[in-house]
Protein backbone atom coordinates (compact mmCIF):
# COMPACT_ATOMS: atom_id res chain seq x y z
CA UNK A 1 0.00 0.00 0.00
CA UNK A 2 2.65 2.03 0.96
CA UNK A 3 4.54 1.94 -2.34
CA UNK A 4 1.36 2.67 -4.44
CA UNK A 5 0.69 5.57 -2.27
CA UNK A 6 4.31 6.87 -3.44
CA UNK A 7 3.66 6.16 -7.32
CA UNK A 8 0.33 7.72 -7.03
CA UNK A 9 2.17 10.75 -5.54
CA UNK A 10 4.62 10.76 -7.99
CA UNK A 11 2.62 10.48 -10.86
CA UNK A 12 0.27 13.82 -9.34
CA UNK A 13 3.24 15.54 -9.20
CA UNK A 14 4.78 14.58 -13.05
CA UNK A 15 0.59 16.04 -13.94
CA UNK A 16 1.18 18.98 -12.15
CA UNK A 17 4.64 19.73 -13.98
CA UNK A 18 3.00 18.83 -16.85
CA UNK A 19 0.14 20.98 -16.79
CA UNK A 20 2.60 24.54 -15.60
CA UNK A 21 5.01 23.58 -18.43
CA UNK A 22 1.42 23.45 -21.06
CA UNK A 23 0.80 27.38 -19.24
CA UNK A 24 3.69 28.62 -19.17
CA UNK A 25 3.89 27.79 -23.43
CA UNK A 26 0.69 28.88 -23.90
CA UNK A 27 1.34 32.38 -22.27
CA UNK A 28 4.39 32.91 -24.57
CA UNK A 29 2.62 31.88 -27.46
CA UNK A 30 0.18 34.53 -26.59
CA UNK A 31 2.99 36.85 -25.86
CA UNK A 32 4.34 36.18 -28.90
CA UNK A 33 1.10 36.50 -31.21
CA UNK A 34 0.44 40.11 -29.03
CA UNK A 35 3.83 41.42 -29.92
CA UNK A 36 3.53 40.18 -33.61
CA UNK A 37 -0.09 41.99 -33.94
CA UNK A 38 1.68 45.24 -32.04
CA UNK A 39 4.74 45.08 -34.84
CA UNK A 40 1.75 44.84 -37.92
CA UNK A 41 0.14 47.82 -36.53
CA UNK A 42 3.38 49.70 -35.92
CA UNK A 43 4.31 49.09 -39.50
CA UNK A 44 0.91 49.87 -40.50
CA UNK A 45 1.32 52.96 -39.05
CA UNK A 46 4.64 53.85 -40.14
CA UNK A 47 4.41 52.95 -43.28
CA UNK A 48 1.68 55.73 -43.40
CA UNK A 49 4.63 58.15 -43.68
CA UNK A 50 7.16 56.64 -46.70
CA UNK A 51 10.38 58.24 -46.79
CA UNK A 52 11.22 59.67 -50.28
CA UNK A 53 14.93 58.42 -51.39
CA UNK A 54 16.77 60.16 -54.70
CA UNK A 55 19.33 58.92 -56.59
CA UNK A 56 22.66 58.29 -55.61
CA UNK A 57 21.90 59.48 -51.93
CA UNK A 58 23.18 57.06 -49.66
CA UNK A 59 20.75 56.08 -46.86
CA UNK A 60 21.07 54.42 -43.76
CA UNK A 61 18.53 52.21 -41.71
CA UNK A 62 20.49 51.28 -38.45
CA UNK A 63 21.16 47.49 -37.99
CA UNK A 64 19.64 46.37 -41.19
CA UNK A 65 20.74 47.90 -43.92
CA UNK A 66 22.34 50.92 -45.69
CA UNK A 67 21.72 51.13 -49.72
CA UNK A 68 22.55 53.58 -52.97
CA UNK A 69 20.19 54.02 -55.37
CA UNK A 70 22.41 54.17 -58.52
CA UNK A 71 20.45 53.52 -62.01
CA UNK A 72 16.91 52.57 -63.53
CA UNK A 73 15.75 51.10 -66.56
CA UNK A 74 13.28 49.40 -68.72
CA UNK A 75 14.81 46.66 -71.17
CA UNK A 76 14.03 43.48 -72.83
CA UNK A 77 16.49 42.32 -70.85
CA UNK A 78 19.29 42.49 -68.53
CA UNK A 79 22.85 41.83 -69.53
CA UNK A 80 25.78 40.57 -67.66
CA UNK A 81 28.83 43.20 -67.57
CA UNK A 82 31.19 40.72 -69.16
CA UNK A 83 30.91 37.78 -71.64
CA UNK A 84 31.70 34.32 -70.42
CA UNK A 85 34.84 32.28 -72.11
CA UNK A 86 33.66 28.70 -73.41
CA UNK A 87 35.59 26.15 -75.38
CA UNK A 88 33.92 23.79 -77.72
CA UNK A 89 34.93 20.21 -78.32
CA UNK A 90 38.07 21.52 -80.01
CA UNK A 91 39.03 23.49 -77.18
CA UNK A 92 38.73 26.37 -79.28
CA UNK A 93 37.71 28.99 -77.29
CA UNK A 94 34.52 31.48 -78.04
CA UNK A 95 32.79 34.37 -76.12
CA UNK A 96 29.22 33.62 -75.03
CA UNK A 97 26.68 36.52 -74.14
CA UNK A 98 24.45 35.65 -70.58
CA UNK A 99 21.48 37.90 -70.05
CA UNK A 100 18.06 37.56 -67.96
CA UNK A 101 14.80 38.08 -70.06
CA UNK A 102 10.96 38.39 -69.49
CA UNK A 103 9.84 34.83 -69.24
CA UNK A 104 6.79 36.48 -71.38
CA UNK A 105 7.94 38.46 -74.66
CA UNK A 106 4.90 40.30 -74.18
CA UNK A 107 6.46 41.93 -70.71
CA UNK A 108 9.49 44.09 -70.62
CA UNK A 109 11.32 44.22 -67.31
CA UNK A 110 11.26 47.78 -65.40
CA UNK A 111 14.47 47.44 -63.12
CA UNK A 112 16.68 49.21 -60.47
CA UNK A 113 19.95 48.70 -59.80
CA UNK A 114 21.75 49.39 -56.26
CA UNK A 115 24.78 48.84 -53.61
CA UNK A 116 23.83 47.85 -50.76
CA UNK A 117 25.75 47.14 -47.20
CA UNK A 118 24.67 44.84 -44.71
CA UNK A 119 24.12 46.63 -40.82
CA UNK A 120 22.88 43.32 -39.97
CA UNK A 121 24.14 41.34 -36.70
CA UNK A 122 24.74 38.11 -38.42
CA UNK A 123 24.69 36.70 -42.50
CA UNK A 124 21.30 37.39 -43.63
CA UNK A 125 19.61 36.83 -46.90
CA UNK A 126 19.18 39.94 -48.90
CA UNK A 127 15.49 39.40 -49.33
CA UNK A 128 14.72 39.07 -45.40
CA UNK A 129 16.00 42.38 -44.83
CA UNK A 130 14.24 43.92 -47.37
CA UNK A 131 10.41 43.48 -49.18
CA UNK A 132 10.05 45.61 -52.85
CA UNK A 133 7.68 46.08 -55.10
CA UNK A 134 6.90 48.74 -58.12
CA UNK A 135 3.45 50.96 -58.28
CA UNK A 136 2.02 51.68 -61.42
CA UNK A 137 0.02 54.90 -62.09
CA UNK A 138 -0.40 54.88 -57.90
CA UNK A 139 -2.57 52.05 -58.13
CA UNK A 140 -1.22 48.74 -59.98
CA UNK A 141 1.47 46.71 -57.86
CA UNK A 142 4.29 44.36 -58.97
CA UNK A 143 6.36 42.60 -56.68
CA UNK A 144 9.87 42.65 -57.51
CA UNK A 145 12.67 39.85 -57.29
CA UNK A 146 16.40 40.52 -56.97
CA UNK A 147 18.99 39.33 -58.69
CA UNK A 148 23.01 39.98 -58.38
CA UNK A 149 26.04 39.20 -61.21
CA UNK A 150 28.18 36.20 -60.28
CA UNK A 151 31.59 36.66 -59.15
CA UNK A 152 33.13 36.97 -62.57
CA UNK A 153 30.26 39.21 -63.71
CA UNK A 154 29.46 36.87 -66.56
CA UNK A 155 25.70 35.45 -65.26
CA UNK A 156 23.46 36.14 -63.20
CA UNK A 157 21.59 34.53 -59.88
CA UNK A 158 19.09 34.80 -57.33
CA UNK A 159 21.11 33.85 -54.31
CA UNK A 160 22.13 36.91 -52.44
CA UNK A 161 23.08 36.62 -48.80
CA UNK A 162 25.32 39.17 -47.01
CA UNK A 163 27.71 38.63 -44.06
CA UNK A 164 27.52 41.96 -41.82
CA UNK A 165 29.28 44.99 -43.30
CA UNK A 166 29.53 43.10 -47.13
CA UNK A 167 28.46 45.34 -49.92
CA UNK A 168 26.69 44.21 -53.11
CA UNK A 169 25.35 44.97 -56.07
CA UNK A 170 22.35 44.27 -56.47
CA UNK A 171 19.26 44.43 -59.32
CA UNK A 172 15.41 45.02 -58.28
CA UNK A 173 13.28 43.57 -60.96
CA UNK A 174 9.63 43.69 -61.83
CA UNK A 175 8.47 42.28 -64.82
CA UNK A 176 5.37 44.60 -66.63
CA UNK A 177 2.98 43.97 -69.37
CA UNK A 178 5.12 46.10 -72.21
CA UNK A 179 1.81 47.84 -72.88
CA UNK A 180 2.10 49.66 -69.09
CA UNK A 181 5.87 50.72 -69.41
CA UNK A 182 5.44 52.48 -72.81
CA UNK A 183 2.86 54.82 -71.40
CA UNK A 184 3.73 58.12 -69.24
CA UNK A 185 2.14 56.93 -65.94
CA UNK A 186 4.06 56.74 -62.80
CA UNK A 187 6.49 54.26 -61.60
CA UNK A 188 7.55 53.94 -57.47
CA UNK A 189 9.90 51.72 -56.52
CA UNK A 190 9.00 51.29 -52.62
CA UNK A 191 10.97 49.14 -50.07
CA UNK A 192 10.24 48.06 -46.98
CA UNK A 193 12.89 47.61 -44.17
CA UNK A 194 12.14 46.98 -40.89
CA UNK A 195 9.48 49.70 -39.92
CA UNK A 196 10.05 52.06 -42.47
CA UNK A 197 9.22 52.17 -46.28
CA UNK A 198 11.16 53.97 -48.43
CA UNK A 199 9.83 55.18 -51.58
CA UNK A 200 11.71 56.01 -54.90
CA UNK A 201 10.61 57.61 -57.90
CA UNK A 202 11.23 56.01 -61.51
CA UNK A 203 9.28 57.88 -63.67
Amino acid sequence: MEKKSVFNKIILILCFIALLINAVETNQIRLQTKLQAQETLLQKFMYKFPVDVKFAQKVINENNLEFTIKDKNIAEKISAPFAKVSYNIWGESYRENRYYSAKDENNRLVYVSLNVKSLYNKKADFDDLVKTKIIYADKYEFDCFSIKTTKDKTDFTSSISLMPLQSQDVYLVAEMPKDFVNTKNSLVLEMFIDNTKYTVKLR
